[in-house]
Order: C-alpha cells, then sequence, then structure tokens
C-alpha cells in the first residue's frame, strides 16, 4: 500500500489529480460506479487519479486501469463483486502513468494478468520515477522502491488485441498522443470506449510525454469510427463525442496560440501569460486551468521547436 505521504506527492507530482478545481475532500468514496451499457461500468475518480472501470463477459471480467493507489484498487475489486462473482482475468493498462497503474498488484493477486501495449511495459518501472524529480528533488529510496515494485504488464501487443470473455469480445488499440504507449479499450456489442488518458472531459490534460500533433490526429479517427460512442476519459465524467471533439479544440488551438505568439517573438513567461489569455475564453472553467495550461504551453513549444525529451521505446 502507498503511504499517505507519497499518495498527496503522487497527486501532485503526476499534475494529473486535477479531477476538480478545488482539492479533494479528504474522507468519503474514492470514486463513483456508472454502468454505462450492459455489463460495462465506469469507475469515475474523485480521489483515487485516473478513471477506470470494467467489463463483465459471460466468463470473466476485464478492468481497465486500477487507480493510484492499491487501497483504491482494492475498493474496486469489492464493486466489482456486488455485481459478478466471474473471475477477473485481465488487466488492460491504457498507459504508464502511476495513478492508472498503481493497483495492479490487487488484480495480479486475484488472479488476473495485466496487458498493456509494448512500449509503455518498459516504462512503468522507469518512467515513473520522474514524478519524484519536479523541482530538482531526488526520489528517495522508499519511492524508488514503491516505483520498482508496480507491476509491469505480462501480455504485451504492437497495434490490436483482440481478448475474448465469453461471447463477449474487447478491442484492444494502440494509438499514438498522450504517452507513445497508450492504448484504447473498444467494447464494439455495447459501443463503450475507454480512452484512457487520450480523452479529458473539462480537465486541462497532463502533456509531460505527450506529442500534440499526432494526439489531435487520434481523437480525429477516434471521433469517425466511434461517432455515437460513450467515452470514458482518463479524466472527467463519461463523455460523448461532443466532449472529445472539445478537447480535440483545446489541442489544437493551445498549438494555433503558441505557433502566433513565437512567431511574435514572445517566449518564456511571457509566451505562457500570452497563451493563457487567449485559451482562457474558451478553457478557463476547466479544471487546473490556472495550474496546467503554463506547464501545457512549456512542454507543448518544446514540441513544437523540437527540443521536448519523451520516452523512448526500449530496442528490440
Amino acid at each position: 500500500m502507498i503511504p499517505k505521504v507519497f499518495f498527496a506527492s503522487l497527486l501532485v507530482t503526476c499534475a494529473v489529480w486535477a479531477q476538480t478545481t478545488q482539492p479533494a475532500a479528504p474522507s468519503g468514496p474514492a470514486f463513483t460506479v456508472k454502468q454505462v451499457g450492459n455489463g460495462v461500468y465506469a469507475a469515475i475518480s474523485v480521489r483515487a487519479g485516473g478513471n477506470t472501470g470494467f467489463i463483465v463477459g459471460d466468463d470473466a471480467v476485464l478492468v481497465v486501469d486500477t487507480f493510484i493507489n492499491q487501497a483504491a484498487a482494492r475498493e474496486l475489486l469489492a464493486e466489482i463483486r456486488k455485481i459478478t462473482n466471474l473471475p477477473v482475468k485481465y488487466v488492460v493498462n491504457t498507459h504508464y502513468h502511476m495513478d492508472h497503474v498503481a493497483g495492479n498488484a490487487v488484480f495480479t493477486e486475484a488472479g488476473a494478468a495485466v496487458i498493456g501495449n509494448r512500449n509503455m511495459r518498459g516504462w512503468v518501472r522507469t518512467e515513473n520515477l520522474k514524478f519524484f524529480r519536479q523541482n530538482g528533488a531526488t526520489p528517495t529510496a522508499e519511492q524508488s522502491a514503491m516505483v520498482a515494485a508496480f507491476i509491469e504488464p505480462q501480455i504485451t501487443y504492437d497495434h490490436i488485441l483482440e481478448v475474448s470473455l465469453g461471447r463477449r469480445v474487447v478491442r484492444v488499440v494502440a494509438l499514438p498522443g498522450h504517452t507513445g504507449g497508450d492504448s484504447v479499450v473498444y467494447v464494439p456489442d455495447a459501443d463503450v470506449v475507454f480512452a484512457g488518458d487520450l480523452a479529458w472531459r473539462q480537465r486541462i490534460p497532463n502533456l509531460i510525454d505527450a506529442t500534440t500533433s499526432a494526439w489531435i490526429e487520434t481523437l480525429a479517427a477516434m471521433l469517425k469510427a466511434h461517432p455515437s460512442a460513450t467515452f470514458i476519459p482518463g479524466h472527467g465524467d463519461v463523455a460523448a463525442a461532443a466532449d472529445i471533439a472539445s478537447f480535440a479544440s483545446y489541442l489544437k488551438d493551445l498549438r494555433a496560440s503558441i505557433g502566433r505568439e513565437v512567431r511574435s517573438g514572445k517566449t518564456g513567461e511571457a509566451l505562457k501569460s500570452a497563451v493563457m489569455e487567449e485559451l482562457k475564453p474558451s478553457y478557463g472553467s476547466w479544471g487546473g486551468f490556472d495550474r496546467l495550461v503554463p506547464l501545457n504551453v512549456e512542454q507543448t513549444a518544446a514540441e513544437m521547436d523540437g527540443t521536448k525529451k519523451v520516452p523512448q521505446p526500449a530496442s528490440e
């Protein structure tokens, strides 16, 4: 179990905890379960990092992501048990960030196998350390041990993987944008898409590993393929296609604004301020705007000028 002091640190350093514009309540449910289709459930995070969910088939259950700590993951397993006693055979990690993988052990101990894109497997126990290196800090021995104990995917795939839950088939697809190792989980017979952090609903995203140019193309393809789907974003409430389109507009507007301001000669804090002013009328009410947009500007400007460093896949 992750100690409370580290839970607080994770929420801050991952820059993905901004579920609302106000601090999370110290008590109450870590998440809310919502049925979004026949046998398909979203677990919308309140104070557990990223959203998760689960899909009930004829003979097994598949879980999508496992929250920011094992306590929340155990609560999720208990909620699943209220609905079905079928075995939880699979967990799909949509990407490597710790608020989506830290509860994996709860499910592997219950007999599940963890699935993830081949690229992300090598990052779970390495790249997550950077969230403890903010502002020049060095991860403590305990923080390093915690990350080293995260459960990596045991089943990996490159492009697409179909998982059978009896007659129900779940499709796992690799798409670029948020980290370079992202997976989308699609339930065809329910028209539900678990998009992971490739989708955010009225929340400013974490762009630390992002390639926004590819991400925008991914969102366009996702909307074309699933125009009437119910989307479960990585952060924010259950979404529809219009919400995904709005998020895509944010990424487009962010890049366009940065381009204009850079061409006018702005850099550094002046660039951040100018872009924030441009984006505020449309996105100022989104969770995390004041805190995260400056980071978005810095990281996307580096992407656009070719200086941004992102995780690289391990060589074969």
